[in-house]
């Protein structure tokens, strides 16, 4: 069995932080509980995010793990590799309440402290689905329709591939 190794990274958390300051206002007071490690050895994963055990929080002061597979992040762009991170920062979701403010004159969304374990869970992909279910049977489902609107509405549409076939015509 090949070994495996796991190795904090500081550049990773770079990354993260910059997102997470842009699009997770749920983490901005949570990004020091968050450890951001690479993973060396084989995987089927480019990243993976996990809410501690009892005993990880304990050893590591860490809340909630990132892991990035460190083979697939060298060969992924600047682009890419925001998208990954914000991808598994998507997973970690917070209880919160909704509370209103009366010098604003609104409704604002306040979390719940950071350092507790309860306030945090992981949260599931919006869709997964098959690519042949949805050709068969169209949107069937609410969740894949608010995500092809996503798409449909997404800034610019980037191929997978599009990197390797400009490395390969060069």
């Amino acid at each position: 069995m090949a070994a495996v190794d796991f190795e904090e990274s500081p550049e990773v958390r770079e990354v993260a932080v910059k997102i997470i300051n842009q699009h997770h206002p749920h983490l901005q007071d949570a990004a020091d509980l968050i450890g951001f490690y690479f993973r060396f050895g084989a995987s089927d994963w480019a990243g993976k995010a996990k809410k501690c055990t009892a005993f990880e929080r304990h050893a590591t002061g860490y809340m909630l793990f990132v892991f990035i597979n460190a083979e697939d992040w060298k060969h992924l762009n600047p682009e890419k590799r925001n998208a990954l991170v914000d991808h598994e920062l998507c997973h970690f979701m917070r209880t919160s309440h909704r509370k209103y403010d009366e010098e604003l004159q609104k409704w604002t969304e306040e979390w719940e402290p950071a350092d507790q374990p309860d306030n945090w869970t992981i949260r599931d992909h919006d869709v997964e689905e098959f690519s042949q279910v949805i050709q068969r049977h169209g949107l069937w489902d609410v969740g894949i329709e608010q995500f092809a609107r996503a798409v449909r509405n997404a800034p610019y549409q980037k191929d997978l591939f599009e990197d390797e076939r400009q490395i390969r015509t060069i």
